[in-house]
């Protein structure tokens, strides 16, 4: 999702206040040859026009395209390519209000603008539309290509993909699974709130939501998990983000609850397997986060970078499955419903979500929001014992004693415990910095777990998973041990691209603080043997490449990877950045042959 506003942290408990808006009636043509985009209309506003600066309501200027900017060159921002235009920002009349619009098109190629399509013209030389966004929206971004577009009806609902020649396999594809997220939204949430939604292809490695829209590179919309991720995320966005905008001097809360109902409620409708992998592994990065980059959720405003994405999207996710524990679906889902009626199209906050809440529940969730949203940290346990007494007649008192880190947190404790004839399920209160519980079995007990399915946001324990390659990706002064002098020049930019903490440069040291290890096969075996770290069986696949996680005999985490030749290496520049939640990977070329999450370890004691 993209944002524009960012603004100092505050604490607001007061209700938010409207935001003012501004409507725009403009007329745009499109010449590419020229390289200019003609605006003429007016608003009901004065507004600042692009070229003279100057505060107007009647506007009637040339926007100059200037050079064509190549897709392989492109990092960030507006692209004008030769036949491609993104223009997010800066082609239009500017204002801080939210806007609504009537925008007339006419080009030689397909353009899209958010909002509904109340005309429409189109030939093999020219296309015109007319775009009308009734909703407020902060921007009026403009995308135009030589696109195919394919269209289906969802009840009133229009759905288009804008794809390039010969994607059109992938179209129906999206466009079906587009109407399946929709549905499911509409029944959790309430009616879509935009006239369509449309998906953009794009020559370049974007990724971005807008109201009703979504513009995405092509090359990813082939990739088979997209419809199973992005694309949801970026359709539930309409709700959480571009529906009730959030309130960033309170904490961008809409990118966590949007990875809770779009990723991992997908994950969960799969299996309870998924979605527990998902949990885990928001454990394990939030694990790989240095004390030093934690803060409160409430602080989070956007993404930009790994340790960012922990708080704002992973943590604040977690809060929500555990609120949706604490009170049950469905008074969860009523709650969400109650949120969105009393916010669409409005500013809102953390603390609207936690009236809408306490109001359909009847709690107080003070305590709640105020330790998970505006506190740090999570809890961790440095001591936890069990034992049982029979009770003729009763069955047995299982006794359970927590001891918490500090600082220490007011929460309930998943416990499962395991006897000859299956699991038990519990839950222990935890208030302070010791919590005894006792609970009763029918069966004679033999263990006890600590949240075997991670249901509690809290600190892993030291050898309940296994390292992933996120452990180095997050550390601080990250050394490189270069094995094969020939690989350097490729190395040193792929290592650097790896760590957010800053690469410290080439290093010896490989046993008191973070490395990344890269060589040959045959360099990297040999140092291994002599490191006395251990060699990672990945098994033959015909790999050119393997990479993995470990942790030094002090502690310290690593990554190594190996690779046949140069080349190899080279291919892992753009992919392997992508992969910090695995444990093991194997690549041939650019592609994952091969990932492994590693073995969990579950915190658990005999009873005595």
């Amino acid at each position: 999702m993209k944002r524009f506003l960012l603004v100092l942290f505050a604490t607001i408990l007061c209700s938010l206040p409207a935001q003012a808006v501004t409507h725009f009636d403009l007329d745009v043509r499109i010449d590419l040859e020229k390289r200019q985009i003609i605006v003429r209309g007016k608003s009901d506003k004065p507004a600042v026009a692009p070229r003279t600066q100057q505060e107007a309501k009647n506007f009637d200027y040339h926007f100059d395209l200037g050079a064509i900017d190549k897709a392989d060159t492109w990092r960030a921002g507006p692209f004008k390519g030769k036949e491609n235009l993104y223009l997010p920002v800066g082609w239009h009349p500017q204002t801080t209000d939210l806007i609504t619009y009537n925008v007339k098109v006419t080009s030689g190629l397909p353009t899209i603008l958010p909002g509904k399509i109340t005309e429409e013209h189109h030939t093999d030389q020219s296309y015109q539309a007319r775009f009308t966004m009734e909703r407020p929206t902060e921007g009026m971004p403009l995308f135009s290509g030589p696109y195919q577009i394919s269209e289906l009806i969802s009840g009133n609902i229009r759905l288009r993909s804008y794809f390039y020649e010969g994607m059109e396999s992938l179209s129906d594809r999206y466009l079906k699974r587009t109407a399946q997220y929709i549905t499911r939204f509409e029944k959790q949430i309430g009616p879509y709130p935009f006239a369509g939604f449309h998906i953009v292809a794009s020559p370049i490695p974007a990724g971005y939501g807008f109201a009703g829209l979504t513009y995405m590179g092509a090359r990813v919309l082939a990739l088979p998990f997209i419809q199973d991720s992005s694309l949801g995320h970026e359709i539930l966005h309409n709700y959480w983000g571009n529906g009730v905008f959030p309130d960033y001097q309170t904490g961008n809360w809409a990118e966590g609850l949007t990875t809770y109902m779009a990723d991992y409620m997908t994950a969960e409708q799969k299996s309870a397997e998924k979605a527990r992998d998902m949990r885990l592994s928001w454990l394990r990065d939030y694990a790989a986060l240095p004390d030093g980059q934690d803060q409160p959720v409430s602080r989070f405003k956007a993404k930009h970078g790994q340790a960012s994405q922990v708080i704002g999207y992973n943590k604040s996710a977690f809060i929500f499955h555990m609120l949706r524990q604490k009170i049950g679906d469905g008074i969860f889902f009523k709650a969400l419903r109650h949120f969105w009626q009393n916010h669409a199209f409005k500013m809102a906050g953390w603390i609207n979500i936690q009236d809408s809440f306490e109001q359909v529940s009847q709690t107080d969730l003070n305590d709640f929001f105020q330790q998970w949203v505006n506190g740090t940290g999570a809890p961790g346990f440095k001591n936890f014992s069990a034992q049982a007494r029979h009770q003729q007649g009763k069955g047995w008192a299982v006794t359970t004693r927590v001891v918490q880190n500090t600082p220490t947190f007011k929460t309930h404790l998943p416990l499962s415990v395991g006897t000859a004839k299956g699991l038990h399920y519990h839950q222990a209160q935890l208030s302070n910095a010791m919590s005894q519980s006792t609970f009763w079995v029918k069966d004679r007990p033999n263990a006890v777990s600590l949240d075997p399915d991670f249901n509690l946001f809290r600190k892993l324990g030291p050898n309940e998973a296994p390292p992933i390659l996120r452990d180095v990706m997050l550390s601080q002064d990250v050394g490189l041990v270069l094995l094969s002098p020939s690989l350097k020049d490729t190395a040193l930019p792929l290592a650097n691209r790896l760590v957010e903490g800053g690469l410290t440069g080439l290093s010896d040291d490989s046993e008191n603080r973070p490395f990344i290890m890269i060589g040959l096969a045959d360099d990297v075996a040999q140092y291994l043997h002599t490191s006395r770290l251990p060699p990672h069986n990945l098994g033959d696949m015909g790999a050119s490449a393997q990479v993995w996680a470990g942790k030094t005999h002090s502690g310290a985490p690593y990554m190594v990877i190996s690779v046949v030749d140069a080349e190899s290496l080279k291919a892992l520049m753009r992919p392997l950045s992508h992969y910090g939640r695995r444990s093991a990977l194997q690549f041939n070329g650019s592609k994952a042959i091969f990932k492994s999450n590693g073995q969990t370890r579950p915190i658990a004691v005999p009873i005595n």
